[in-house]
């Protein structure tokens, strides 16, 4: 990692390592809870009482899900399994000591699982996360401008990944995961969301219905989730008392420690969100949104914090009043729920679509929130695919030859490097992904002819 240079409070730029790492800290530490600060105030409507009643409609039973004790060959299995390049946490315990001595180690760290299991207790040395803040784009000296990567000890992954096996056998037996929920699950994707998005809005030109969509953008949702509200949604979701408790202890107390080139800061506090680089994090975040749906009518597409808000209609103005209510009573959501809503620079979007015989006799979408208007757009990027407001797929197969054909021209260039079986392998791990990624909510309706220039990879004349 390169040397960084911040800017301090004083305007001032910093180049030592340390004083930057203080910035880096001061800011992380301070980011959630400023997000939270600017929340207007909670209107009280998504109370406890109606996420129970939304559950109690499920069938839940209560106190149902309790942790099991695991076995020795548990552990070992998962130690051998271990990434030996993986790199290590705060303690420096690296991938490949754990896998290299997994005949040995299997049976303490199954000791120790099953005392955190016994206690309720999830060890505090694992709690501690060194990160290392990664430089994404912008002006360099200011520290919003890079991305944290966590490191967790990875003891702590095995641990946690105990409790991620049997918490996920639990949702799945019992169907509680919302059924339009696409991130973090087994046998799902963005491939899985954009197509139940996609095959709506087709079905939909089929009937002749138009298609109004949100599209919904969280400022740093993973990191502003409060800990007592999951706790509760917990209890509604059938976790047992004890249950309850391990995760208040997973949760709380935990810190950490800015890497600026081997130099660490002072610890810091995380007071709040799931913890960055975990197993459980991504799941606990579905759990903490998965009552999303009770508070619209509309129907809602989830990918981890992406959410898309869709409604069908024959009439363009049923379609307006219907978003608007739906978006009031999801933003009253959020903030009962002290998620924020990015608002600035088009990240909350919407899209009117409609076949092409239509979609020139329509009218316009004016969706607002707090005199905050929701800017209509002709296309749409979600989750990496381009959709335009016709479903037509050029927009998308225009930027899939664009990305094929600077690959093609720096394979070109090493073209007498490589081998037949050398290009093959580049063009399989390079090119064919561009093609194949999210297809099938794009290319379904291209016209022969484009079809053609995308095999081609060349664009129209």
């Amino acid at each position: 990692m390169g040397n960084i240079c911040l800017k301090n409070n004083k305007g001032e730029l910093v180049f030592d390592n340390e004083s930057n790492a203080k910035i880096f800290s001061r800011f992380f530490s301070n980011l959630a809870k400023e997000l939270v600060e600017k929340l207007p105030t909670a209107p009280n409507i998504f109370t406890d009482s109606l996420t129970s009643q939304f559950y109690r409609e499920h069938n839940i039973v209560p106190d149902s899900f309790v942790f099991h004790e695991v076995n020795e060959g548990h552990i070992f299995k998962q130690l051998t399994t271990l990434n030996p390049q993986k790199a290590s946490g705060i303690d420096n315990i690296s991938g490949k000591f754990l896998k290299d001595g997994a005949k040995l180690l299997a049976l303490p760290i199954s000791q120790i699982c099953n005392l955190s299991i016994k206690l309720a207790t999830f060890p505090s040395n694992c709690k501690i996360a060194k990160i290392t803040p990664l430089y994404k784009k912008g002006c360099r000296t200011d520290p919003k401008n890079y991305r944290p990567i966590s490191l967790l000890p990875i003891v702590s992954k095995v641990i946690e990944k105990v409790v991620h096996q049997q918490l996920q056998e639990y949702l799945d037996n019992n169907e509680i995961l919302y059924k339009f929920q696409s991130g973090f699950r087994s046998n799902h994707s963005t491939d899985t969301c954009l197509s139940y998005l996609s095959d709506k809005i087709l079905s939909g030109f089929d009937g002749g219905l138009l298609t109004g969509v949100i599209a919904i953008d969280l400022q740093k949702a993973f990191d502003t989730i409060d800990h007592k509200i999951l706790l509760n949604k917990m209890k509604f979701l059938g976790f047992s008392e004890t249950v309850i408790q391990w995760f208040n202890s997973y949760l709380s107390d935990r810190i950490f420690k800015i890497n600026l080139n081997n130099t660490l800061s002072v610890p810091a506090k995380i007071n709040c969100g799931v913890p960055q680089g975990s197993i459980l994090g991504p799941l606990l975040f579905s759990l903490y949104v998965n009552d999303m749906s009770q508070a619209v009518n509309s129907e809602l597409y989830l990918y981890a914090d992406d959410a898309c808000l869709l409604f069908q209609h024959r009439d363009s103005k049923v379609i307006n009043e219907q978003l608007n209510e739906d978006f009031a009573h999801l933003c009253d959501w959020f903030v009962d729920n002290k998620l924020s809503i990015h608002f600035g620079e088009d990240k909350t979007k919407c899209i009117l679509f409609a076949s092409k015989n239509k979609i020139k006799k329509i009218g316009k979408l004016t969706i607002s929130y707090n005199n905050i208007e929701i800017k209509q757009h002709h296309r749409l990027s979600y989750l990496g695919a381009l959709l335009d407001e016709t479903m037509s797929g050029v927009d998308m197969a225009h930027g899939v030859i664009r990305k094929i054909n600077n690959r093609l021209k720096f394979l070109h260039r090493k073209d007498q490097f490589l081998n037949y079986k050398l290009r093959r392998l580049l063009c399989n791990a390079l090119i064919q992904p561009s093609f194949d990624y999210v297809c099938s909510s794009w290319y379904v309706n291209l016209t022969k002819k484009m079809k053609l220039r995308l095999q081609q990879a060349r664009y129209p004349e």
